[in-house]
């Protein structure tokens, strides 16, 4: 998952204003405006793995990780374009079983997934081993970093179920994600 490969890749095949645009979003850290622009211009570059690549990326940093599905389909076709359709998959996963435990109950067991740097990556992994699961709120600190800490929890954004992890770093909050 070499966002770098991807990037590169995605350069080289700048051939319309639309790949140009969506990059600059991305470049410019305006990840959900590139989500919305990529993902309405999806159909039409449905066959530009780098395009959709970019795209998965933006959504995966603008919190819109239920938009990566169609994505996870559409890259098949190369190495790099599979390892992040890999990567995608991941992440949507371990976010459903994170809702599937925290709102019906239902434990994690036995589950062995590669983690990722990425947020919800981290607090599976942290969830999995935490043997305190009737909690509602669940309190977690980095390994990696013993000033940060999450809180993961649910929630409901636009009357739809949730889940919501708070990153602090030394105790000030600091990024406040819903899933």
């Amino acid at each position: 998952m070499k966002l770098f490969m991807v990037l590169s890749l995605f350069l080289t095949n700048l051939y319309s204003d639309t790949g140009k645009i969506m990059f600059d979003l991305y470049q410019k850290g305006m990840y959900t405006e590139a989500c919305n622009y990529g993902s309405r211009l999806f159909t039409s570059n449905q066959t530009n793995e780098a395009f959709i690549s970019l795209l998965g990326f933006s959504c995966l940093k603008a919190d819109q990780i239920d938009r990566l599905s169609p994505m996870i389909s559409a890259l098949s076709q190369s190495p790099d374009a599979r390892a992040n359709s890999a990567y995608f998959s991941l992440i949507v996963m371990q976010k459903k079983l994170l809702m599937q435990a925290l709102y019906d109950n239902k434990p994690i067991l036995n589950v062995q997934f590669p983690t990722s740097s990425h947020l919800i990556s981290k607090v599976f992994t942290l969830y999995v081993k935490d043997p305190k699961h009737t909690i509602l709120i669940k309190e977690y600190q980095d390994p990696t970093n013993l000033r940060q800490t999450f809180k993961l929890y649910t929630t409901q954004l636009n009357g739809l179920k949730s889940i919501a992890i708070d990153e602090y770093y030394d105790k000030i909050l600091i990024f406040h994600h819903v899933y």
